[in-house]
């Protein structure tokens, strides 16, 4: 762990975030924009587009002024250009990248998640968030290529340790009542997840839970975040079958 609680240095997370950014961007590129994103519920390739390049504006602005827009700024935020959708997004990734580039990492900043309000938290939540839309994406043109089996496994890290906490906080999921172990077969990475009287709980280690998911991270990560990813058959589910969905079926896009 760094001094600001994630696995890597900034720098490495600013190093997928800008490789993602250029393969979304690059997907972008003479695709058929009505294309639907399964991923994604109804959305098709342009809603996409438009809802992650206005996620990294939102936090260019956050990261930028270390407080939340007002009404008639997240108004501004949520400016689009349809006629140039692959031009507008890639100004809204360099943007981004420039403001993070900058900061210090521990800076004060305002975001949304449970954990310390520094700067470090930007470049990782949002090379997460473009990893696995930019998968979205690949996989409704077409063949999705790889998301970095580091990333993924810190992807799951990420997933158990902002994003649970995030949707709790939210209301929007209530944690289950059983255990839940993962780990990583291709890199490192083991979890334990269970509810200590309501209240989510979180640790990383080797330990026995009433259901486990074995398998490579990219595809635990997938399956973590709800997506159809075809790779079943590479998973090693185990134990309590109930306990198992419970857990797999929290979140979703």
């Amino acid at each position: 762990m760094n001094a600001q609680g994630a696995p890597h240095t900034p720098d490495w997370y600013l190093a997928h975030l800008e490789l993602e950014m250029d393969r979304f961007a690059s997907a972008l590129v003479g695709a058929d924009l009505d294309a639907p994103v399964p991923a994604c519920g109804d959305w098709n390739v342009a809603r996409l587009a438009e809802h992650l390049g206005q996620i990294h504006r939102w936090a260019n602005f956050c990261a930028t002024h270390a407080r939340p827009p007002s009404e008639d700024e997240a108004a501004a935020l949520e400016s689009y250009d349809p006629d140039d959708v692959a031009g507008w997004y890639r100004r809204c990734a360099d943007e981004l990248l420039a403001t993070l580039r900058e900061l210090d990492p521990g800076a004060a900043t305002w975001h949304p998640f449970p954990v310390e309000r520094v700067a470090a938290v930007w470049p990782r939540r949002q090379a997460h968030e473009v990893a696995v839309h930019r998968w979205d994406l690949e996989s409704a043109l077409g063949d999705p290529s790889p998301i970095d089996p580091e990333l993924a496994s810190d992807g799951i890290d990420e997933y158990f340790e902002i994003a649970i906490p995030r949707l709790l906080v939210r209301g929007r999921i209530t944690v289950p009542e059983s255990s839940f172990h993962v780990h990583c077969t291709d890199v490192e990475g083991e979890w334990l997840v269970w509810s200590d009287g309501g209240e989510f709980r979180m640790k990383r280690a080797h330990e026995k839970g009433d259901a486990a998911l074995r398998g490579p991270a990219e595809v635990i990560l997938l399956e973590l975040w709800g997506r159809d990813h075809g790779r079943s058959d590479e998973l090693g589910p185990v134990g309590d079958e109930s306990a198992l969905t419970a857990w797999t079926t929290l979140a979703g896009m």
